[in-house]
């Protein structure tokens, strides 16, 4: 994959109009704001990662604001005159204001401060040059101003030559141990954009894994940086590095092996013949499967707990160690269609559709596929109340002749509605129900 280079389409002079460019509701929005900073002398100016972004020649869809003053007046001023909501971050300075498809973050210029590594920093209204100075990296250190005789790029800090070269820079040498969650993110803007990292960068990166800082940051933090890596266009990639790099082994110890990862990404490039939208996956999280299928149980535990994963996350990982461990008699053949219902139905998809992906055995591969494709939606034509007609007694025991009905449907001893009541009036006669015997 080449690496993407600076448009030279984008100059200062066309970078303003993005405030009208934007459709949809955007458009009200962007057009009010900068009323309102003019009519009260307030400095607005767009930053960060839509800045990056238009350098790049990206499209833009999120737009992050930084007001020299306070942002969360002016965010709620806007939203009452337009009609918007708004929602306020007090701690931070902070306030989002939605309208229809629109979303805009505005942020008061500031200051931080780490009172510890990992901690969340102290924050203080300042200037706008040092609100880019706190930021993460040069490539998201940058801001357009809409001055009266033209946009101007402010890049105190070198981005857009770090943009052109293809490097990825911190912007002091503490930057990563102040805010380990900024090593996921290195990873993810260097796999995304195909850059790297800069020399002093990557030595830093490696003395911060090394130093164990990541002990400093919570689970639910961690948590959602790798749900941004599973959200990447190539996640593959970033989660390969993170494991060559250290920084997911330093995370928990049983992640250090890269090949399911691999065969799951090669997998993934490859799929053509399945119609995976059927099958109700919710696909970041299969990357999180990859993560887990080779974990012994107690590697699993301790990754669920570090994390301080959600019921979902936790299913999905113990659900993939099962089917793994399922898969013996699963490349079975003579199993029938029921037998491996009985074993998949409670298993989340995520973990099912991993396991088809990277598993060695063709047989397995081939009946977990089918299992999503066709036995997961094989039901009855028979409901509850046509049972109840049929004599079976209502209460559990309808619940249950269902259950064995579909299976008799699975393995096909039965194919249609005239099968399942004769299978249904058999049952009824040989048990006696109407008589009061179970």
């Amino acid at each position: 994959m080449m690496r993407p280079q600076t448009d030279p389409s984008v100059t200062l002079l066309n970078l303003l109009p993005i405030y009208e460019q934007m459709g949809g509701d955007f458009a009200p929005l962007l057009r009010r704001l900068r009323e309102l900073a003019l009519e009260r002398n307030t400095r607005v100016c767009l930053v960060g990662g839509p800045v990056r972004d238009l350098l790049l020649g990206y499209p833009v869809n999120d737009l992050d604001f930084s007001v020299v003053g306070d942002a969360i007046t002016l965010a709620k001023s806007l939203a009452e005159e337009v009609g918007a909501t708004v929602r306020v971050h007090t701690r931070f300075g902070t306030a989002s204001v939605s309208l229809g498809n629109a979303h805009i973050d505005l942020v008061t210029a500031r200051r931080e401060s780490y009172p510890m590594p990992g901690a969340l920093p102290v924050v203080e209204p300042s200037s706008l040059e040092d609100d880019l100075s706190r930021r993460d990296f040069s490539i998201n250190a940058m801001a357009i101003l809409p001055e009266e005789q033209g946009p101007l790029l402010l890049d105190p800090t070198g981005g857009r030559q770090d943009l052109e070269q293809g490097l990825v820079r911190i912007l002091h040498a503490n930057s990563f141990r102040d805010d380990p969650t900024r090593l996921f993110r290195a990873l993810r803007y260097e796999q995304r954009f195909n850059f790297a990292l800069a020399g002093e960068t990557g030595k830093e990166f490696h003395r911060a894994v090394e130093s164990g800082c990541l002990g400093t940051v919570s689970g639910d933090r961690l948590r959602h940086e790798l749900e941004r890596i599973f959200t990447e266009e190539f996640p593959g990639r970033v989660l390969v590095r993170a494991v060559q790099s250290g920084l997911l082994p330093a995370l928990s110890p049983g992640l250090y092996r890269l090949e399911f990862i691999s065969r799951w990404d090669t997998t993934l490039s490859q799929e053509a013949e399945w119609n995976v939208a059927e099958w109700k996956v919710n696909e970041s999280l299969t990357w999180l499967a990859a993560l887990a299928y080779p974990l012994t149980d107690g590697e699993a535990d301790v990754l669920i707990a570090r994390l301080n994963m959600p019921m979902v996350w936790a299913k999905v990982v113990r659900d993939t160690l099962a089917v793994r461990e399922a898969e013996e008699w699963l490349s079975d053949i003579t199993f029938p269609p029921s037998e491996v219902c009985r074993t998949l139905d409670t298993l989340s998809k995520e973990a099912l559709r991993l396991v088809a992906g990277v598993t060695e055995s063709a047989n397995v591969a081939s009946r977990v596929r089918e299992y999503l494709t066709n036995y997961q939606n094989t039901g009855t034509v028979l409901r509850g109340t046509d049972l109840i007609a049929l004599g079976i007694p209502p209460g559990p025991e309808v619940g249950a002749v269902l259950s064995i009905l579909r299976e008799a449907r699975l393995d096909g001893e039965v194919r249609s509605e005239t099968d399942e009541r004769r299978w249904v009036s058999d049952l009824v006669s040989n048990r006696h129900f109407g008589s009061g015997q179970a």
